[in-house]
């Protein structure tokens, strides 16, 4: 079995039927389209290695796999599938949607042999369900990729054109879930009041120096603005990255770190992460999330066009609360 990607209020969590589990990482087999075409549609802001897979949930996505166990029966190879035990984890996690990675998955879910490409009418709980087609190399006869573009759309990862007259209307993502189907995403928030309130917990501790309370507070308003322009909250997350290096140079100066290294520079990122690991004021768990944070600020700040992360207030939950446990010695 292939371990989970799974956290609360996922915008879309993938299922397939694992075919080369003795490898240990998802979507490996020759041919496989899946880690380019998430990619190509915006979903996530550079090509993933396979090996990479736990960095899925950065960009709000996670992967799980229907296939419970393979054992051998006569030297071949027959898979078990658990359906149950996937509706009760979208259930428990809630992602926006659930999407099958082909029809194989998909026909065996719902038990039933005529499945079409595209939204399904069953949902689990709030989690709507996308069937699109394969990206295994094998059913390359069945591809299409305008339905992976569908799919990613209704997550916001196109940019509206703003002009007069929709200047003062919220993003076509929040008025219309998606030109796909009438219905919206029900775990969209839907006002500007609901974006206020889902950050408005969001705080850096006041002992924080002021300027860098200020830089965090911007990707604030940056993701409350998201209700009127969808990727502003892209930018929300690019500030709050801001942020946590700020707040690791104080921390890295108030440790004693040099201001110039060895090479006569003042030290990079990663250097200072290091050097406050070596330090002991941050946690091995630490330094590997600061490292992963640096690999997305890096990836942020030198892109080929705009990413669309997403409106997910969890990242800004989750970087505020490093930057107060670093700051306050936390570990």
């Amino acid at each position: 079995m292939l371990p989970d990607v799974l956290t609360e209020q996922m915008k879309i969590v993938f299922c397939g039927i694992t075919t080369t589990a003795l490898e240990g990482v998802y979507y490996t087999s020759p041919g496989d389209k899946f880690w380019t075409t998430l990619h190509k549609v915006g979903l996530t802001p550079v090509i993933l290695e396979a090996r990479d897979y736990l960095s899925l949930a950065t960009f709000g996505l996670g992967v799980t796999d229907l296939t419970r166990n393979v054992p051998c029966l006569g030297g071949r190879a027959v898979p078990e599938f658990d359906c149950d035990s996937l509706r009760e984890k979208i259930a428990r996690f809630s992602p926006q949607i659930l999407c099958f990675n082909g029809k194989k998955a998909a026909k065996i879910y719902f038990s039933n042999r005529n499945i079409d490409y595209g939204w399904q009418q069953e949902a689990i709980g709030n989690t709507k369900i996308f069937v699109a087609p394969s990206t295994s190399g094998s059913a390359g006869r069945y591809w299409d990729e305008k339905w992976w573009f569908v799919l990613a759309d209704n997550v916001g990862t196109n940019v509206t054109h703003v002009d007069i007259t929709n200047y003062y209307q919220p993003d076509r993502i929040w008025s219309q879930g998606g030109h796909t189907e009438p219905q919206s995403i029900p775990y969209l928030n839907r006002t500007e009041k609901d974006f206020i309130a889902a950050i408005n917990d969001i705080r850096l501790h006041y002992s924080i120096p002021l300027h860098v309370r200020n830089m965090f507070e911007i990707a604030r308003a940056l993701f409350v603005y998201g209700y009127l322009y969808y990727p502003f909250c892209t930018l929300a997350i690019e500030q709050s990255l801001k942020s946590l290096e700020a707040v690791l140079s104080h921390k890295y100066d108030l440790a004693g770190g040099l201001q110039l290294n060895d090479k006569g520079i003042h030290p990079p990122f990663a250097e200072k992460i290091n050097y406050l690991y070596g330090k002991k004021a941050i946690s091995r768990v630490q330094k590997e999330i600061l490292h992963n944070c640096r690999q997305l600020r890096n990836m942020s700040f030198h892109p080929k066009y705009q990413q669309v992360l997403g409106h997910y207030d969890g990242a800004l939950r989750t970087l505020a609360a490093l930057m107060n446990e670093i700051w306050l010695g936390k570990k």
